[in-house]
């Protein structure tokens, strides 16, 4: 039976994936799929979605409380027609006149209905607590509203106002409304209340029969501010409704999740930071011994700052540490760097934050209550958490300001007045994956020193926390889903289906990701159909994966500037020696810079024109040997003296020069150490490997087991969940080793390169298999041959009987001859091999290559394919109905088809201007001849700018309307309106939204030639279109679909199609997108070759003359077979 390896390579919008066994590539590919994110932003997908619903939920609220509030004056008999508010308002008095004039006379029942209804519907901002208050504080927009809002108090106060209405027409008599981004307007919810009951009790007395108590108190109910029309709101998510929303601990099944504002959570926090630190001394990293763990417990409890260097110096002066330690995990600059101020000191970075700690003391400390807070929190530092724990589950589960003020009154707290007056004011938020009963079993033994996963694994019913695999769990012949189906009843006995995420693994929640692992997980699935179960899966994932967009943009420029940097020090090589470097001569041409034209071991100087012509005079050497590291990094790089890099042998500088005369305190040592650190161009990174003293076998394999396996926590997740739930194929060669690694991408790249297989991510998606391969063929047997073929270049000029540094044993050299000569790979001509599966795409070629290599038998031929990248179609029937902006457009637009667009001036380019103001070109000014002036001063005013819009017209610089005498003493203009051309939308509220995305193409047929049908989601509500595109026509004018047009089927974002136009060669990718001018479809190449056009985009394909239109189905390894015949499907 075959004995198949899988590799994958799970990046954040592909899996690549190759099938070897042990003499061939079984198969490759690539399945793509679109990131679970927003292109421009990076949000996630549900984040639009979930705004949006809120947005309706909210409006809808809305409309319906003035509803109620018209209905109820309907009743009270201020209105005969509930609907009135509803038409377009024949009035033309001011509401806010009326406002004013209600504080003197008696006002007439429409007049009445139409002040409340004013009020009720324009009634200001409200904060629902004291927190909600506090916290705008530290909040941009909310800071701007909290001094909006202090200004319009102020004015009224100062000046005596007897309400809002009389305050505004007195002071903004212009405009009574803010404007974009202005707030000094702004009005308070209260203010408006104590108007409207104002407005009450001055119509009760002047003998207004619809002003009675009664009435008054469904307006504005009972002095709460939360009963009546008025106040009415609906409360944020808290208490018992919340707890419904909260999910349970990771290993306390019935006990909810903690606040991560809890003591014990946040001490949590801080343990794990503390006991997974490591400092460097001498090159050595370790961790904390015990007294420095207790001396740093309390230092971040003390200050809200606290670093790295915090740390550093509070232990260097009490003499704990000196000047030269350094802390592990850091990206220390080299002194040549931080000399010229290039960059950051990287202790400048805080080593862990206590927020919520540090807002309760800062909180109590500015209420004069510093003895009260010490009451609270003494206890939690001496070990007993409970009261500071509770209060967190407070502030963090109840929102509502009197809530809280009753739940805190339960509790013990020191001067319970005192103490509530300070804590009303503070809210949390966020909650951790663990129980506070979980915390208090786990703390105690961090405290202890013990590393989280230790921490857990001494309490035997958590297992471990990384689900750690169960010897006896039910493995599977395919993956699991990560979901669940769970069944719920939702009153009168209706079932209701859900997923839940499965509660036997502790899934990410990310959605970039868990949409990757999803799909890599369908791929192995789909993989185990075809090929039976591998004996091993082998995986790499992207380093970015998890990062946000905006992180993820920052590493992509960090890259950027290397390759720029790398780019111009290749052009200063070629301008200096007349010729391109290779790689090789260019890395040794940059160590001999970097290291100022000397040997790293022998300091003595080296011949530029040697180093770059004869390859025996100088060699890269790893400080670090290979074989004892795996390191390839270019901190673990030297130019040497080849005969100081043979004597060296595997090992490492602290063991070859100490083995000179006077050992550690030799010459040779000595002199090494000080140039090492006189070196500028060196980061401390480089520095701790080259002056490293201790590294026997302990440290040896754990920067292996760091250079082979990636330990990323979503990398352990996957490669759990694959041991736990996978039965994987029994192996018939014996080999122990692990059957699922997640392989390092330091190791593949270093792969790629010796075998001479160079990746462009830029030429085609292709890639991603290539890098699969290596994946696949990184298996434990290749990994000892790499080892192998290392140490025997390390020790190829030793002499016979010298001892291994890493063992003591004597070296052997004859039992390393079979790995003296080449550098292993998994089999000979594997790259030759690969190239050929990667980029060869004629069937009838390939077969003859692979025939030549000898490891094909004839039914091997037979199956062979060429690579095919496969694409998970978008077949959806929701989404957003139309775009968010509604256009005007007035009845003499509406014939044509035109709308009218606002724009701001920041938005204008003064290229344009010429077209604008011509009325006949299809978009232009609004009636540009009857505002010359205006279009004219803003002509001169972005002349003056150069043409830059933003600075024009910015915040500094308001522009005025000119007057028939052209100065500048108009009101302020922001914005002009545009008439836009043609437009197609969906009308809504006498305007235009444009449509939203279409979803699919209905494609029909009649007497040869093939008709488009585009659909969108406002089909779901208007029914199935029937017009076809007609190119260059109004959609009314678009041919109409009736019985004698056959349907053929539906074509959805990446389904894949073939085109064959008259006189040209086939044309076949998957489905970009309609041009509804034309009627021609854009596809993506399968690969989305560069070579094909941009992107690997083939844009401009008409189809309506075509002699063949086929839709055909690619499933998830790629392969191609023909779509079922379909009937058309409706949208709900």
């Amino acid at each position: 039976m075959a004995q198949y390896v899988f590799g994958l390579d799970i990046g954040i919008a592909s899996v690549g994936w190759a099938v070897l066994d042990a003499q061939r590539i079984v198969d490759l590919g690539v399945r793509c799929f679109d990131k679970a994110e927003t292109a421009k932003e990076g949000d996630p997908l549900n984040l639009t979605r979930r705004q949006a619903r809120l947005l309706r939920r909210r409006l809808y609220r809305r409309a319906w409380r003035l509803t109620q509030l018209a209905r109820l004056f309907k009743r009270e008999g201020l209105i005969d027609d509930a609907k009135l508010f509803a038409k377009a308002p024949s009035w033309t008095e001011n509401a806010w006149e009326l406002r004013l004039r209600g504080l003197d006379h008696l006002l007439t029942p429409l007049e009445w209905a139409r002040v409340i209804y004013h009020l009720c519907k324009h009634r200001g901002f409200h904060w629902t607590s004291k927190a909600e208050e506090a916290k705008a504080e530290s909040d941009a927009e909310g800071g701007r509203v909290k001094q909006g809002l202090a200004h319009t108090k102020a004015l009224m106060q100062v000046k005596n106002y007897r309400s809002t209405a009389e305050m505004v027409l007195a002071e903004f008599p212009g405009a009574q409304r803010n404007k974009r981004g202005q707030y000094d307007k702004a009005l308070s919810r209260v203010l408006l209340g104590e108007e409207l009951a104002l407005l009450f009790a001055t119509q009760r007395r002047l003998g207004n029969p619809h002003a009675s108590e009664h009435f008054e108190q469904l307006i504005l109910g009972h002095g709460d501010r939360k009963s009546g029309l008025f106040w009415q709101q609906k409360p944020a998510l808290s208490g018992a409704d919340l707890l419904k929303m909260l999910g349970k601990c990771t290993f306390e099944k019935t006990e909810y999740r903690a606040p991560k504002a809890s003591f014990s959570a946040e001490r949590h926090v801080w343990l794990t930071r503390l006991n997974n630190l490591r400092i460097v001394v001498d090159g050595r990293a370790r961790p904390l011994n015990d007294a420095e763990r207790q001396a740093a417990l309390l230092l971040p409890y003390q200050t809200e700052t606290f670093k790295y260097k915090t740390l550093k110096a509070a232990f260097v002066k009490v003499g704990l540490w000196g000047d030269g330690v350094r802390f592990g995990g850091l990206a220390y600059p080299s002194q040549a760097q931080a000399e010229a101020e290039k960059a950051k000191d990287p202790e400048d970075q805080f080593l862990v934050k206590l927020p919520a700690w540090h807002e309760l003391r800062k909180a109590f400390k500015a209420a004069g209550h510093e003895a009260l807070w010490q009451q609270i929190s003494m206890p939690a530092l001496e070990e007993d958490p409970t009261l500071l724990d509770q209060i967190a589950t407070v502030l963090s589960v109840y929102k509502d300001g009197t809530e809280v003020v009753q739940q805190l009154r339960q509790l013990a707290l020191p001067e319970p007045d005192a103490s509530i007056a300070v804590l009303e004011k503070i809210r949390f938020d966020k909650f951790s994956s663990l129980s506070l009963k979980a915390l208090r079993r786990i703390v105690p033994l961090m405290q202890g020193g013990l590393r989280y996963d230790e921490a857990v694994a001494q309490i035997p019913e958590y297992g471990h926390h990384s689900q750690r695999i169960d010897p006896g769990a039910t493995r599977h012949l395919y993956l699991p889903p990560f979901y669940e189906a769970q069944r719920k009843y939702a009153g009168k006995g209706d079932r209701i289906g859900s997923m839940q995420f499965r509660e036997d693994a502790d899934v990410p929640r990310n959605p970039v990701v868990l949409r990757a692992l999803n799909q890599a997980r369908k791929v192995v699935n789909a993989l185990i159909r075809e090929y039976g179960s591998p004996v091993a899966v082998n995986i790499e994932m992207a380093r970015d994966l998890s990062r946000p967009l905006d992180e993820r943009n920052k590493v992509k420029r960090a890259q950027e500037e290397f390759r720029d940097r790398n780019d111009k020090a290749r052009s200063e090589f070629e301008r200096d020696f007349g010729y391109k470097p290779k790689g090789a001569v260019f890395e040794k041409w940059m160590l001999y810079r970097e290291q100022l034209g000397q040997c790293a071991y022998s300091q003595q100087p080296l011949d530029i024109q040697r180093v770059l012509d004869d390859p025996n005079y100088a060699q890269v050497d790893h400080a670090l040997p290979y074989s004892r590291s795996y390191d390839d990094s270019k901190n673990n790089k030297v130019l040497v003296l080849t005969r100081e890099n043979q004597n060296k042998g595997n090992r490492t500088p602290f063991e070859y020069l100490t083995s000179f005369p006077g050992g550690e305190d030799g010459e040779r040592w000595r002199a090494f150490v000080a140039w090492v650190q006189g070196n500028k161009a060196y980061r401390m990174a480089k520095r701790n490997r080259l002056l490293r003293k201790n590294y026997g076998t302990d440290e040896s394999r754990g920067f292996i087991d760091r250079n082979l396996n990636d330990t990323r926590y979503i990398c352990k997740f996957f490669k759990n969940y694959v041991e736990e739930h996978l039965q994987l194929a029994a192996r018939t060669d014996g080999d122990t080793a692990r059957r699922c690694v997640v392989v390092n991408g330091q190791l593949t790249a270093f792969l790629r390169a010796r075998w001479g297989l160079a990746k462009v991510r830029g030429d085609s998606d292709r890639h991603h298999a290539l890098d699969a391969a290596v994946v696949a063929a990184c298996t434990h047997g290749m990994v000892k041959a790499l080892a192998d073929y290392s140490r025997r270049k390390e020790i190829a000029f030793l002499q016979e009987g010298f001892p291994d540094p890493e063992t003591g044993e004597i070296l052997n050299l004859a039992a390393f001859d079979r790995a003296r000569e080449h550098f292993p790979e998994p089999w000979p001509h594997f790259a030759h091999e690969l190239k050929a599966r990667l980029f060869i795409d004629d069937l009838v070629a390939l077969r003859e290559d692979m025939q030549h290599l000898g490891s094909y038998a004839q039914d091997d031929l037979d199956r062979l394919r060429t690579l095919f990248v496969s694409r998970a179609p978008q077949r959806r029937n929701g989404g957003a109905v139309h775009k968010g902006t509604i256009y005007a457009q007035p009845e003499n637009l509406k014939q044509q088809g035109s709308t009218i667009e606002k724009i701001l001036l920041t938005g204008l380019k003064l290229q344009d201007f010429d077209k604008l103001l011509n009325p006949e070109s299809s978009d232009h000014f609004v009636e540009p001849h009857r505002n010359e002036r205006l279009y004219a001063a803003i002509r001169r005013r972005l002349e003056e700018f150069g043409g830059k819009a933003d600075k024009a017209f910015g915040p500094d610089k308001p522009f005025y309307k000119p007057d028939k005498n052209g100065q500048p003493t108009g009101p302020i203009v922001r914005s002009i309106k545009l008439v836009r051309g043609k437009q197609t939308g969906i009308p809504i509220r006498g305007g235009l939204a444009k449509n939203d995305s279409m979803l699919r193409v209905d494609v029909f047929t009649k007497a040869g030639k093939f008709h488009l049908v585009p659909v969108y989601v406002h089909h779901r509500v208007t029914g199935l279109p029937d017009r076809a595109i007609v190119a260059f026509k109004d959609e009314e004018e678009w041919t109409l679909i009736d019985e004698s047009y056959a349907f053929l089927f539906s074509v959805y974002p990446n389904d894949f199609v073939c085109v064959q136009q008259r006189g040209k060669p086939l044309i076949e990718g998957y489905y970009a997108g309609l041009d509804r001018a034309n009627g021609n479809i854009n596809v993506w190449a399968h690969d989305r070759a560069a070579s094909v056009g941009k992107d690997g985009l083939i844009r401009g394909i008409g189809v309506k003359t075509a002699l063949s239109l086929e839709k055909l189905n690619v499933d998830v390894l790629g392969r191609i077979y023909p779509a079922p015949p379909e009937t058309r499907r409706g949208l709900a």
